[in-house]
């Protein structure tokens, strides 16, 4: 959801979670040694995610995971603000209660130079997270001898935030900024990787989606629908899934629900994405080969 008002605008409605957004550190082919071992390395490497920041990843459908495609290996991590988005969510609130109470949006006026500048420090480190995430999943793989010293390229989105302009303020909640020709992910699912796209700058349909694009394939079931349709499947497909993705089953030897409501039959697929958003370059588009979540809050 994008939308823009001038008059006043509507700060709650992105959630405690501004900020939030997808990072990816691309690697080169030439520059991996090795495939990634499970085996021996998953449950090191799981430790060593939730253990990069004091407020980790975040529970839902945040995750950090290594992703591949013919010429680039992707280090891709979505993950948001954490307690500087509750903090400035209850500001928000309090600034509701004080100037507005009983509504849900403030007079443009509200939002002053010293405001807006707090917002966006919010906004930043979010950012500064995503790139803490990557970097050092990167010096990671280096011990490990998984990939060689390069020069990474690094690209970051956020999907949840205002942006406060001179002709107003641009609302998005699930969103994805598309800031000049940069490079966005739009994570297709977990089990299906993630596609990279770019604003085609010369298609009046960006300007009119706000330059702003999918977060995310889009659910073709609800949760509870994607757990019926997983407990629909038969034993093999089952069985498949816990193949690939044996490193993420519980100790009963399957897959939290968690973990469920992420898979490939849950969400649409790129070429229904790409059709919506015609203003849409593609640019790439991975197959998932390691991935990490945390489940709590």
């Amino acid at each position: 959801m994008a939308f823009q008002t001038t008059e006043v605008f509507y700060p709650l409605v992105t959630g405690k979670d501004m900020g939030c957004g997808v990072a990816y550190l691309r690697i080169p082919r030439q520059d991996v040694l090795r495939p990634f071992d499970k085996a021996k390395h998953y449950r090191a490497f799981e430790r060593e995610v939730h253990g990069m920041t004091d407020e980790g990843l975040g529970g839902g459908n945040h995750f950090l995971s290594l992703e591949a495609s013919q010429e680039y290996l992707y280090l891709v991590v979505h993950t948001g603000s954490r307690n500087l988005g509750v903090y400035m969510y209850q500001q928000n609130c309090a600034l509701l209660q004080e100037h507005n109470p009983g509504r849900d949006w403030l007079p443009r006026d509200v939002a002053t130079p010293d405001y807006v500048r707090e917002y966006n420090r919010v906004l930043a480190y979010a950012a500064s997270r995503r790139r803490e995430f990557v970097y050092k999943t990167y010096d990671f793989l280096l011990r490990n001898r998984y990939v060689a010293a390069g020069s990474p390229a690094l690209a970051d989105s956020c999907h949840n935030l205002l942006e406060f302009t001179a002709d107003g303020v641009i609302h998005r909640k699930g969103s994805t900024q598309l800031v000049g020709d940069a490079e966005v992910v739009i994570p297709l699912s977990m089990s299906r990787g993630s596609l990279i796209v770019k604003p085609n700058r010369w298609d009046p349909a960006g300007a009119e989606a706000l330059w702003s694009c999918a977060h995310g394939a889009g659910r073709r079931y609800s949760r509870t629908d994607t757990l019926k349709h997983w407990h629909s499947l038969k034993k093999t497909d089952k069985d498949a899934y816990r193949r690939q993705f044996s490193e993420l089953l519980n100790r009963h030897g399957d897959f939290d629900s968690s973990i469920l409501q992420e898979f490939d039959f849950a969400y649409k697929d790129s070429a229904m994405l790409l059709a919506s958003q015609p203003y849409l370059l593609r640019c790439d588009e991975t197959q998932p080969l390691v991935t990490v979540k945390f489940t709590g809050v």
